[in-house]
């Protein structure tokens, strides 16, 4: 019986080393379905050994075993894995070594762990694995009640019935014995439990440590006395660079000191030496210091050591075991650090200005966080004063921009956008200043709310731009004082010949002129006064207040009347010549000034050409919208305008100086010749009779002015030409050519002949066109402008083509009425010529008409 009991414990202590195992295994970690399976194969295991060590009770052909706890606890901790794997190892080996077993037997070894798994729906204290001892307790009931199955069985329905007193010895004996092994069976499970739980503790504090160690740079060295190689661990081996070590296996860690010694720069390793020695005399039990160490691949990094010594006899140490750290980063940040706070201060010392922190927090009650020293140069006032009173800060502000300064700063403390303000404080000494305040909020994760900012003097810029601004008022008056004195020249030269005609007729008069004469003189004095009477006018003009009378004209019956006049105003070497529009809109303008307009732009041209060349005067109808090509037209109000283009063959006017014809009294005639001041009062009589005036310019080529009238308003409103999808598609497939200097113009014709179907090839120059179609000579009609840089003008173009292609198609544009640019370059009647700006439905129009040629032809 003794052997019985030792054999079962032994059996039973080696299922919890399995158990243990199971849960102390690294491999197993997380996988508690596997755990369960393995823990119910185990004690399945542990069954059948226990099976074998079972002794015989009474005289029924029964046998008792410890397996009873192995059962129980097969089903409570491996579930239903347990139950398929337990039972039937018990029942299976007592078939196989041929010992029959018992129905009571059968059911004992089915059952029971069956029992365990129901105690393990139990609510329990602990979580599993654990077995707490209030679900022990209520399977233990259990236990005793499954008996009582048995108990009846061998009593009342056995082939072989038993008396009733040897019956309840013999369940007596099986109660006592199976409870008895389940308490001993939770003993050791539970046992094995909690020391895997400690172990698994352990080992992942140990990881935790080492992976703590590992991250922070740390490690761990001890050494023995009078031991010449300490031990390293694997951060200390790392640390000093000596992880890829020669030495054995069984060796690795131990260092020779002469080795680590030879690591510790030179200047840092008497200090070092000085402090081992006091370690080993006892002399200091626990230290720290902090040296570097030149590693073997020449890295510089700084060290912290902390050691403590060990002494058996209480004086003199016997081993020092203790921690390195590698402080290189701290060590690096921190003189990043420094560098940064020098290079601030140095900035702060030197900006003209001071650098200020403040904490907003509380409204009410904010406080100075930091303010450089220099405030002293500016407010005469301490930082300390500022610190222990703030509020210096606001009295010494512009108490009539305070408000508006505290409503920016709040306000852009709600957004939190950066601020910037201007004001002016008065300093101790009672002189004035002018800040600049760049300032930007931070919100910080404890709650508080800060406001930095950097404050500059600013006062010598002020007073600078002060200077300027007068300077600038001084020249401004010297200028207006100049303009004056020039238009007072001009005037008075106009009045005083004026005036001597009607003084000189007048005198002749009092003389007492023959009759015939006297009508003569009268006409002449008349004329005097007319003629002060327009320049009145035109003065007028040029300040815009003119009383003008306008009245319904057709503008191309002025300038038929014109001709007459502007003819004897030129030399015979001026050619003129019009080009008037058929069914010309009716315009509201006053004659007089219009005649002036035009008077004004004649002489201009005639000055221009020097007496020889040819002046152009052109009449169109235009809609001024957004299908405008023109890109440097003044900007008009929408709508129908009546313009009159006056063109002249002369030099042209350079692009520099091009911007500056309209200022009053700007001129380029020699002193004594004009008072500049011609186009200013065309550019105001037309402003004013709401239009405007365009200037189109070429060196070399010649200059046209264009004024544009607004058509007068109670003619009936022509209808609009929509464009028809016929021409809004006609060019679809075609391969047009367009030769245009300028970009802006350039572009926009791309953009509106490729919408109409255009395959368009976009050149900058005449020649650059030429060039274009000789390389490749499948275009269908060719777009040029007439004038453009380069040798070869649109005309000249023309004709170098037709020369090799006679039968191209080719749209002329211009931005110059003068026909004389044209007349005589070959041109063909045929050939189309639009007026710039051009409207998006004339310029498809005109595309269509010339190619319907491609399609006569």
């Amino acid at each position: 019986m003794f052997a019985f009991f030792l054999q079962s414990l032994i059996s039973l202590s080696l299922a919890g080393v399995l158990v243990f195992a199971t849960f102390t295994s690294d491999f197993l970690r997380g996988k508690e379905q596997t755990q369960k399976v393995l823990i119910g194969v185990f004690l399945g295991v542990i069954v059948i050994s226990l099976s074998m060590t079972s002794v015989p009770v009474g005289p029924l052909p029964m046998v008792m075993s410890a397996i009873s706890g192995p059962l129980l606890f097969a089903g409570y901790l491996a579930g239903p894995a347990g139950i398929l794997i337990a039972g039937p190892c018990a029942v299976l080996y007592r078939v196989a070594i041929g010992d029959p077993m018992p129905a009571a037997g059968i059911y004992m070894a089915c059952a029971t762990p069956f029992l365990g798994l129901a105690g393990s729906y139990l609510r329990a204290a602990k979580p599993w694995p654990h077995i707490p001892r209030r679900s022990l307790v209520m399977m233990l009931v259990g236990y005793v009640l499954l008996l009582t199955v048995p108990f009846f069985y061998m009593t009342l329905f056995s082939p072989q019935p038993q008396s009733l007193p040897v019956t309840s010895k013999v369940i007596v004996i099986f109660g006592l014995t199976g409870t008895g092994f389940i308490l001993i069976t939770w003993r050791i499970l539970e046992f094995a439990i909690r020391l895997a739980e400690k172990v698994n503790g352990a080992n992942e504090l140990s990881e935790n440590l080492d992976l703590a160690m590992r991250v922070s740079g740390m490690g761990r060295f001890r050494r023995n006395r009078g031991d010449q190689r300490p031990f390293f661990d694997a951060g200390m081996l790392a640390m000093y660079g000596l992880e890829k070590s020669t030495l054995p296996a069984q060796e690795q860690g131990l260092v020779p000191i002469s080795d680590w010694e030879s690591l510790v720069f030179p200047k840092d390793f008497p200090k070092v030496k000085a402090e081992a020695d006091r370690v080993w005399r006892g002399e200091q039990l626990v230290g720290r210091g902090e040296f570097r160490v030149r590693r073997p691949d020449g890295a510089l990094r700084n060290i912290r050591a902390v050691w403590i010594s060990d002494s058996k006899n209480g004086s003199i140490p016997t081993r020092v075991t203790g921690m390195h750290m590698d402080l290189t980063d701290t060590r690096e940040a921190e003189k990043q650090h420094r560098s940064s706070l020098g290079r601030l201060a140095m900035v702060a010392e030197e900006l003209p200005g001071i650098v200020m922190e403040l904490d907003l927090t509380e409204d009410k009650n904010p406080s100075l966080l930091y303010i450089s020293p220099k405030c002293k140069e500016i407010w005469g006032v301490t930082d300390q004063e500022f610190y222990e009173n703030p509020g210096l800060i606001a009295k010494m502000h512009d108490p009539d921009d305070i408000k508006e300064f505290t409503g920016l700063i709040e306000r852009c403390r709600k957004t939190g956008a950066p601020c910037s303000h201007q004001y002016k404080i008065t300093a101790r000494d009672g002189s004035t200043r002018w800040l600049d305040f760049h300032g930007s909020f931070s919100f910080e994760e404890d709650g508080r709310t800060l406001l930095r900012a950097v404050q500059l003097d600013a006062t010598k810029q002020v007073e600078a731009q002060r200077q300027i601004q007068q300077e600038r008022e001084i020249a401004r008056r010297a200028q207006k004082f100049e303009s004056i004195g020039q238009l007072t020249g001009g005037v008075a030269h106009d009045f005083n010949n004026l005036l001597a005609v009607i003084l000189g007729n007048l005198e002749l008069l009092r003389d007492g002129e023959e009759p015939e004469n006297q009508i003569k003189l009268i006409d002449a004095a008349i004329a005097a006064s007319l003629r002060g009477a327009d320049l009145t006018r035109n003065m007028l003009a040029f300040a815009r207040k003119a009383p003008l009378t306008p009245v319904k004209l057709d503008i191309n019956d002025v300038l038929r009347e014109a001709k007459n006049w502007i003819g004897r105003t030129l030399p015979e070497s001026v050619r003129v010549e019009t080009s008037l529009l058929a069914g010309l809109w009716a315009v509201d303008v006053d004659r007089a000034s219009l005649e002036s307009a035009l008077l004004n732009l004649t002489l201009n041209a005639r000055d221009a050409m020097g007496g020889r060349g040819h002046l152009t005067i052109e009449t169109a109808n235009v809609r001024i919208d957004e299908d405008y090509i023109d890109l440097r037209q003044e900007e008009l109000t929408p709508g129908r305008y009546v313009m009159v283009a006056v063109s002249d063959t002369g030099p042209g006017i350079a692009k520099e100086i091009l911007p500056s014809i309209f200022e009053p009294f700007f001129t380029t005639k020699p002193p004594g010749v004009g008072s500049g001041l011609g186009l200013s009062m065309t550019l105001g009589f037309m402003r004013q009779s709401g239009g405007t005036v365009q200037v189109y310019s070429e060196v070399g080529e010649g200059t046209t002015f264009k004024l544009y009238f607004p058509a007068a308003k109670d003619q009936p409103e022509p209808a609009m030409r929509p464009q028809s999808a016929e021409t809004a598609s006609e060019g679809a497939g075609r391969r047009l050519l367009l030769a245009e200097d300028e970009d802006d113009v350039r572009n926009t014709l791309v953009t509106i002949l490729e919408r109409a179907g255009y395959q368009v090839t976009a050149t900058a120059s005449g020649d650059e066109a030429y060039d274009t179609f000789v390389a490749n000579p499948s275009f269908d009609l060719l777009l040029t402008d007439i004038v453009m840089p380069g040798e070869l003008q649109g005309t000249s173009l023309a004709k170098k083509l037709r020369q090799k292609w006679p039968e191209l198609p080719i749209v002329f544009m211009s931005g110059y009425a003068s026909e004389a640019t044209v007349h005589g370059n070959g041109l063909r009647p045929e050939d189309i010529r639009l007026m710039k700006p051009v409207q998006r439905s004339d310029l498809l129009a005109a595309m269509v008409k010339a190619s319907s040629h491609i399609k006569e032809s």
